[in-house]
């Protein structure tokens, strides 16, 4: 570097630094670490739907216990998102990813060896705690140490890469659930890989240099940087890089009651929350659905294993687009196709057109999830991040509560046809409120939206 462009380098902040730099080999390095995180926790997340007919079969369920346990992992959620956002702020986000993986690996384990309903409701809950908490910190890392120019595609790869889970998990339940009594359990105890992410985790994640720099350890936060700054300009000259403060505090629940980030707090977490709600709403009852309209379970089965692939597809086309629009405004696109077509899946009964519907629908809703795990990290300051965002997510948990409650009591009063109209609008909503209201992030540094 030439000297003018090092001392600016010296007067910027570690984050501002690292903003600026070409994708290296570490990012993809960190991501693929991330991503196959995301994958664990996103299994742990959605196994229970895919495993429910079998359950309910075996155990004599009632669609009523079938909601609560599908409710219970939400629970857990909201714990996990709220805590541990505080946790991540208060210790950094390193070491809440690594136990938060430790716990939820022990508590597929409790989900595997559950004797009862009983049981694995408490099972269930306690892995919402673990899984939140990890991807939570997650998305959160993502947006504070990879440069804000991909930031959006690198939270596309992480989604595509987690979004995995949900082809692998349903082909294992249709694989392994049926074989036998008691086979379901085998698919809950594939959780137990978070237990390796966490040993890889711990060798490969340095701590976030945000979170390094706003707690006082500016020298481990240089260190990290200037390592970074160094791999990156072995391909050539580093672009200058203009001096920013960066908070020097860790931040507090009642910081977020601050003006704008108490607006933003309730916006998006009242519609990050509609969003929940009509997601787990569509994708945890479909089997159930499809079962209860005539289909064999293994039919049923087969249909979300097609459509699990939106689950795929989705970061595939994202990842072309994502840092080239404006965040709300992609929200606002894949929820309104969201909602099409989950009203077209409630009154179809054509086995094509309904498998159509299901694939487009997954695919707008994932679609729809990585830009707003992209945007919430955006809008809050480094010291608030983690509880902001987690606040924001534990709030969104709530909605999957009600859902697995509000919807088997709508399915059970009004219908399919009726629940997944009810759905489709209040994707409707979502969209509208974030479009309107929501602040512009894509392109801007994290600095720059906070002081807005």
């Amino acid at each position: 570097m030439h000297a003018q462009s090092q001392a600016l380098v010296g007067q910027a902040s570690p984050g501002t630094r690292l903003d600026r730099l070409p994708v290296t080999r570490r990012h993809v390095f960190w991501i693929v670490i991330l991503g196959l995180g995301y994958l664990v926790e996103m299994f742990d997340n959605v196994v229970f739907s895919f495993l429910a007919p079998t359950i309910r079969a075996e155990w004599g369920l009632s669609i009523g216990q079938v909601g609560l346990v599908t409710s219970a992992v939400f629970i857990g959620m909201t714990f996990g998102a709220i805590g541990g956002g505080r946790l991540s702020d208060r210790f950094g986000r390193r070491p809440v990813l690594l136990w938060a993986s430790v716990f939820y690996s022990l508590t597929s384990v409790m989900s595997a060896l559950a004797p009862n309903f009983e049981i694995l409701f408490l099972s269930r809950v306690l892995t919402g705690i673990g899984v939140q908490a990890a991807a939570g910190v997650i998305f959160v890392y993502i947006s504070e140490m990879f440069p804000t120019r991909t930031r959006g595609r690198f939270l596309a790869v992480t989604i595509f890469i987690g979004g995995i889970s949900n082809p692998l998990t349903s082909f294992a339940a249709l694989a392994i659930a049926p074989s036998g009594e008691g086979a379901w359990r085998w698919v809950f105890a594939f959780g137990v890989v978070g237990f390796i992410i966490a040993a890889v985790a711990a060798v490969g994640l340095p701590e976030s240099v945000r979170w390094l720099t706003a707690n006082g350890q500016t020298e481990e936060a240089e260190r990290v940087a200037t390592k970074l700054e160094a791999i990156a300009s072995s391909n050539g000259e580093l672009p200058p890089v203009a001096p920013e403060p960066e908070t020097a505090h860790s931040g507090t629940y009642r910081d977020l009651l601050a003006p704008p980030y108490r607006r933003r707090m309730v916006l998006l977490g009242g519609a990050f929350a509609v969003f929940i709600f009509g997601l787990y709403g569509f994708s945890s009852w479909m089997p159930t659905v499809l079962v209860d309209r005539g289909m064999e379970q293994s039919e049923a089965l087969r249909v979300a294993s097609i459509a699990s692939f939106g689950v795929v597809l989705a970061p595939l086309l994202l990842f072309a687009v994502s840092d080239k629009i404006e965040r709300k405004t992609a929200v606002l696109v894949a929820v309104l196709t969201a909602g099409a077509a989950m009203i077209v899946f409630g009154q179809t009964s054509n086995a094509s057109v309904l498998i159509v519907a299901a694939v487009v629908v997954q695919t707008a809703l994932v679609a729809a999830t990585t830009s707003f795990y992209t945007y919430i990290p955006e809008v809050f300051p480094t010291h608030i991040r983690g509880v902001g965002a987690g606040v924001v997510g534990g709030v969104a948990r709530l909605g999957g509560v009600a859902s697995g409650v509000v919807v088997a009591a709508t399915y059970s009063g009004l219908g399919s046809a009726a629940l997944y109209l009810i759905l489709g609008v209040a994707m409707f909503a979502v969209g509208v409120v974030v479009a309107v209201f929501g602040p512009r992030t894509t392109g801007r540094s994290l600095e720059e939206i906070s002081q807005d």
